[in-house]
């Protein structure tokens, strides 16, 4: 059996690359995760946007930090599935699949089931390229260090991290606890920029300054910041 874990990009439909398209036709049935088992997600409706032939299959994935209980959810649900006939499979992910990717998660658990199965990776498009298009600034040149950062990091690591690069980008800001202050700490920046739900046209908000980094409630945000040269 085999497992295609793609990229579908920061929410756009215009943003999904054509590879990821084309393996998703090529699949026997498509998996798409959801947060909350009754509403689709963003993956699920960029997916829908382009295939209508294929059977969807939601896997409830729990919005938790304990991997070893997120893995052992979806084994159970997999579990119940009837695989028989089944050689290719489709999971899109938000993004680049090699970035903070559920993909990891459902990889795991089907080999728990079946640890001969075969695992095949389709990138896709960053929110951080999207956000640094939008400020249509580039993210690094020359000798400058570009880095991409958790917020679920340590407050030490994401400092440490910051005073080190010239460009950074924060995944997950809303679990960074005085982030406004961090960044002070770091250095001085010619440019802040802040996106929630980058690519998603109904949701999408930008917002710069230092300003930005403060009361961040969307879990689906990216911070962008340029240091001052």
């Amino acid at each position: 059996m085999n497992i295609f874990v793609a990229g579908i990009g920061p929410g756009n439909y215009d943003l999904i690359t054509l590879s990821a398209i084309e393996y998703a036709k090529r699949s026997d049935i498509i998996l798409v995760p959801r947060a909350d088992i009754k509403r689709m997600g963003i993956s699920e409706r960029v997916i829908r946007h382009y295939i209508s032939d294929k059977k969807i299959v939601p896997l409830h994935f729990p919005m938790i930090r304990d991997e070893a209980k997120c893995v052992k959810e979806l084994e159970s649900q997999l579990s119940n599935q009837d695989w028989r006939g089944i050689n290719n499979i489709f999971f899109p992910v938000i993004g680049d699949s090699v970035l903070y990717s559920t993909g990891e998660y459902l990889v795991k658990a089907f080999k728990g089931i079946d640890p001969e199965v075969k695992v095949e990776i389709i990138p896709g498009i960053s929110a951080h390229s999207l956000a640094s298009a939008y400020a249509g600034e580039n993210l690094a040149m020359r000798e400058e260090i570009f880095s991409v950062i958790s917020g679920t990091a340590s407050p030490e690591r994401i400092l440490a991290s910051l005073i080190a690069s010239d460009v950074t980008a924060i995944y997950k800001p809303k679990a960074v606890k005085n982030l406004r202050d961090l960044v002070r700490k770091s250095g001085e920046y010619s440019r802040i920029l802040r996106i929630d739900y980058a690519g998603i046209p109904e949701k999408e908000r930008i917002y710069e300054g230092i300003e930005s980094l403060e009361d961040i409630r969307e879990y689906m945000s990216i911070i962008i910041l340029w240091k001052r040269t």
